[in-house]
């Protein structure tokens, strides 16, 4: 049993280091005709890792073609919410990004609990678009994490997760911006491997009103939380479509999924 526990342990702290290698990315735009009127943000959560940021670098060719600039912060702090969300304003503030005509966020899970209250209190002008990263699935892993991995949690990520686990979901309110929500409709073997503990709340429920925010626009993309980070790319044209024409493609999926997702990735 002590030689588990400690094994444990180790896992954990050896995650600490991989998440750690992930760094900030700016791409700043490169076309003199166009420079200094986009800026896409894109704010990532506990998942980001050296894969994320190396998919989220292979869209510098694509953002430039657009003209735009492209910025993701390591903002996630250790001491929290309130710290991380300090953590954000700074890279606003030091990227210089009241500069930009527009500003388009995508936020990932924890990067919504970490925006929307500072957009409520800066009220950034310039901010045009925000598309939100949900997921019914991964929304309940906080709370998993607190009540069943406590310590291993703290490990690996200190205090953000268990603040996102009991701070309730904030809108996001400001009149200026369109809204969108990416929802994703595939487990992570986090949630597969706790199914009963994520079952425990209540029903799962995809339907684009069940996320407590004004939406323009939904799709739905059949990833789990790890997949978006890693195909992100996949996800590009949609963002870019919204972020231009204030709605996805009519190729966008807008059918929630139907049945159990869970109990079907369960038996494949």
């Amino acid at each position: 049993m002590r030689v588990g526990y400690l094994a444990a342990r180790f896992a954990a702290l050896a995650c600490v280091c991989l998440a750690g290698c992930a760094h900030a990315v700016v791409i700043p735009a490169t076309s003199p005709a166009r420079r200094g009127t986009d800026a896409v943000l894109v704010l990532p959560g506990f998942g980001y890792s050296r894969a994320g940021e190396k998919a989220l670098r292979s869209l510098e060719t694509s953002v430039a073609a657009e003209g735009m600039a492209l910025f993701v912060p390591t903002y996630i702090s250790r001491s929290g919410l309130v710290e991380s969300r300090a953590n954000l304003q700074r890279f606003i503030r030091e990227q210089r990004l009241d500069r930009y005509d527009r500003l388009h966020v995508f936020a990932f899970i924890a990067g919504a609990w970490t925006l929307n209250p500072l957009v409520e209190m800066l009220e950034l002008p310039n901010l045009a678009t925000v598309v939100y990263d949900r997921s019914p699935y991964q929304e309940r892993a906080p709370r998993i994490a607190d009540e069943e991995l406590h310590f291993l949690t703290w490990v690996r990520y200190g205090s953000p997760v268990f603040d996102v686990a009991r701070t309730p979901y904030l809108p996001l309110t400001f009149a200026g911006a369109k809204v969108a929500i990416v929802v994703e409709t595939v487990p992570t073997s986090f949630i597969k491997g706790h199914e009963q503990a994520a079952r425990a709340p209540g029903p799962f429920h995809f339907e684009c009103d069940a996320f407590m925010q004004r939406y323009d626009d939904c799709l739905y993309v059949q990833m789990n939380h790890d997949d978006l980070y890693v195909r992100f790319k996949e996800v590009w044209p949609e963002l870019l479509s919204f972020i231009r024409a204030g709605r996805f493609t009519s190729a966008a999926n807008r059918t929630p999924p139907s049945g159990d997702p869970l109990a079907d990735a369960r038996s494949r």
